[in-house]
């Protein structure tokens, strides 16, 4: 339904045709649940009453939009629940639009400051290699979560995340203080600045900081998802390959799916192949055994997210990179080697 008039408006708002002609205008005697319920069927529905820019831009002036990258990523779920759930709290509208790993992220800002003219954007699983110049037509204020932003060096753009360098070698260190020195790598592609490479980056400072040279025969690459990881570390434990008694997964999907692939070739977790992942996503705790991770703070980083955008949209625009801490997980998925 994209020619909806104001009176189908007004009946799936349940209000009246006259309050729904006072938002489309811009009035200010209507209250904000009124007026965001009224916004959301706007939204919803894609309703433009006419082309004239300065209306549409008084129409849609409370919507924050959430750029997802990936559909099935698990980290990310509770982050776009919890800013979708904070957001409402506020006067501003979230609206959640996911994209495929291999979309473009500005691309998809670009269509939707066009269509839904918001007044903030958050990127949640974006690309921090991104370039200054691929910003040139956003500027409304934006925040990348998870990732970091600071390259960038534009006032309009802020990040959320973490070390991620420093939260690989805390994983690769708990290995190597247990005992364990034939460590494998399951990582995806290693890419420049990319937080994939700077957490190899990390494993390898600690593998340096114990005084043991790295196997590249130990580096497993693999997507982030169950199967690629399961077929990865498959092929890793044929008999002519290199022998490892742990595994750093860089997620936990990644872990999972590497778990069974050590059981399904007859060998044990934690007995014959200790493993740790990363994120810190809550099937880890119900995993058997229970997985250790790297718990990032999904909650802090969707409240902190929004602290910053908001800020930045009542108020002059000016850049912040936060990076926030990280904790290790023990859990029973790795064996003490002493």
């Amino acid at each position: 339904m994209t020619h909806l008039t104001i009176k189908e408006i007004s009946r799936l708002a349940n209000v009246s045709v006259s309050t729904v002609s006072r938002v489309l205008n811009n009035k200010y005697d209507v209250s904000e649940q009124t007026k965001k319920k009224v916004l959301e069927i706007i939204n919803q529905y894609n309703y433009i009453p006419n082309s004239n820019a300065k209306q549409l831009k008084q129409i849609c002036s409370n919507i924050i939009c959430i750029i997802v990258k990936g559909t099935q990523n698990l980290f990310l779920e509770p982050i776009v629940e919890e800013i979708q759930s904070e957001i409402s709290k506020t006067k501003y509208i979230p609206l959640i639009h996911f994209i495929d790993e291999n979309e473009s992220e500005i691309d998809e800002a670009c269509r939707l400051i066009t269509k839904k003219k918001p007044v903030g954007i958050i990127f949640l699983g974006g690309s921090p290699s991104l370039k200054a110049d691929q910003f040139k037509d956003i500027g409304v204020p934006c925040v990348f979560a998870t990732v970091s932003a600071e390259g960038l060096n534009l006032d309009n753009i802020s990040s959320v995340c973490i070390d991620d360098k420093a939260a690989a070698k805390k994983a690769v260190d708990y290995l190597f203080e247990m005992g364990h020195r034939d460590i494998a790598i399951l990582s995806g592609r290693l890419l420049d600045k990319d937080s994939i490479f700077k957490r190899f980056m990390g494993a390898m400072e600690s593998y340096r900081e114990h005084g043991v040279e790295f196997n590249e025969k130990h580096f497993i690459q693999s997507k982030f998802t169950y199967d690629d990881a399961y077929a990865a570390v498959d092929h890793s434990l044929k008999p002519d390959q290199p022998k490892y008694t742990a595994i750093f997964a860089m997620s936990d999907i990644m872990a999972i799916g590497a778990t069974k692939a050590i059981f399904n070739n007859g060998l044990s977790v934690p007995n014959d192949i200790s493993i740790i992942g990363f994120d810190g996503i809550s099937l880890t705790q119900y995993y058997n055994p229970t997985l250790a991770t790297i718990k990032q703070p999904s909650v802090e980083i969707a409240h902190k997210s929004i602290e910053l955008l908001i800020q930045n949209i009542e108020s002059n625009m000016s850049s912040h990179n936060v990076v926030l801490g990280t904790e290790l997980i023990k859990g029973n998925s790795i064996k003490c080697m002493f």
